[in-house]
């Protein structure tokens, strides 16, 4: 039988694992590291002592991939669905709160009602948003719209900052349209938040791994994959620290890595080579934590942080395009964002809890659209060789459900890749 050899184990190498035992395919599954789930994992913090996840993560429901993925390895009931879809904000510098209330449908009627709009605007100042749906592959944003007006720092910068980690002001314009086009002018049920509800690797990671584990794949931690070595267009050989893998024939490889690493083992590729961080901080309070409205999440204007999440008694703040802060020191961090959920939750939160800061500085590619140009498509000009990851052409923004994309697309490549290139039996 031939088999789909899958160097790395994150989110995109998951999604393309479970897709191909479940076509019936043998899998191998390299990751250098000693765990799975990449940058999408959970780990249990001695300080906090609890299980933390490694960053802040909302799905939306038009995340059609993630909920394929989920069904796959049995997860599906691990998401907390806010319905009717909801997204307050507070401004941390006016004291003004709000609840934005799309209801989708590409005429945006809820925009009529004032309830539903962000407080200083008006129909028209939406209009805007039609702007994005003109620009070309090099406009930014800020290009497109009027960064001195309301909507920019209470709509276009959050937005920009949660799906593409990136400035509105440098962000791509295209990219931030198809957002808007499979969301706010989807539906209502397309705009939903979804949260993990038992944290990123007992939703993501450990079911995928059960499934995988069932069909007697192949999985190797700690197995750094150091080159590939092909010929007549198809690779023929792994390189990994302890030694040459040779392929048979029919088998397919996918690279689920880092940009840099794929260029790395594959240099004919053109790939990104900027990269935006992401801060996030935790605190473990001596109660379960609360926020306005009974939402469990919380969007902040005009501070430091720009998400604030509870689960139990966890409280977390996000950070995205978090460059400014990256070489901040971690108490500093953790203290002005305890200042900031204090006026957020306008009450006195009292001494610093047990908190944790992670830095996670290559987050994501700059989703500017330089970088986006760069992303390769998952097919490579090698007959079996496939590139998944959220970084790759998957025509949606640096996610969770970008990367499950991907790993999916990668799955359909080599699983038709192997049956092509299968012995007679």
């Amino acid at each position: 039988m031939t088999t789909v050899h899958i160097v790395g184990a994150g989110i995109s190498g998951l999604a393309c694992a479970v897709r191909c035992v479940l076509a019936g395919r043998r899998v191998a599954l390299y990751e250098a590291s000693p765990q799975a789930g990449g940058r999408a994992r959970s780990f249990h913090d001695e300080g906090l002592g609890c299980l933390i996840d490694n960053g802040n993560h909302m799905l939306l429901g038009s995340n059609t991939s993630t909920r394929g993925y989920l069904a796959d390895i049995g997860a599906a009931g691990e998401v907390t669905e806010i319905q009717p879809a909801s997204f307050p904000f507070h401004d941390l510098n006016t004291g003004e709160r709000w609840i934005l209330r799309p209801s989708g449908g590409v005429f945006a009627t809820w925009l009529l009602f004032p309830g539903r709009r962000i407080p200083g605007t008006g129909v028209a100042d939406y209009l805007e948003a039609l702007r994005l749906a003109r620009a070309g592959p090099r406009d930014a944003v800020g290009d497109c719209v009027d960064t001195a007006g309301v909507l920019y720092e209470r709509l276009w910068q959050p937005l920009s900052r949660a799906v593409m980690n990136t400035d509105a002001g440098e962000a791509s314009a295209r990219l931030m349209w198809d957002v808007i086009r499979g969301t706010f002018l989807k539906s209502e049920a397309a705009c939903r938040p979804l949260l993990f509800t038992s944290g990123l690797s007992p939703t993501l990671v450990a079911p995928a791994l059960k499934v995988i584990g069932a069909h007697n794949t192949d999985i190797r931690f700690q197995a750094r994959a150091r080159g590939l070595r092909y010929q007549d267009g198809r690779v023929i050989a792994i390189y990994f620290s302890e030694g040459l893998l040779g392929l048979e024939i029919g088998d397919a490889v996918v690279l689920a890595v880092p940009p840099e690493v794929c260029a790395e083992l594959w240099p004919a590729v053109k790939v990104p080579q900027e990269h935006r961080p992401i801060i996030n901080v935790h605190y473990r309070l001596s109660e379960p934590a609360r926020l306005p409205g009974g939402i469990p999440f919380l969007g902040l204007i005009g501070g430091t942080g720009q998400w604030l999440f509870t689960r139990g008694d966890i409280l977390s703040v996000t950070i995205s395009a978090g460059g400014a802060l990256a070489d901040s020191p971690n108490w500093e961090i953790a203290n002005r964002l305890w200042a900031e959920i204090s006026r957020a939750l306008n009450r006195n939160m009292g001494r610093l809890p047990p908190w944790l800061v992670i830095k996670e500085r290559r987050a994501t590619i700059a989703q500017t659209p330089a970088q986006i140009l760069r992303r390769p498509a998952q097919k490579t000009e090698l007959a079996n060789l496939f590139i998944a990851g959220d970084w790759t052409a998957t025509g949606l923004p640096c996610t969770i459900e970008g990367s499950i994309r991907s790993g999916f697309t990668a799955a359909q490549l080599a699983l038709a890749a192997t049956t092509q290139g299968a012995e007679p039996g």
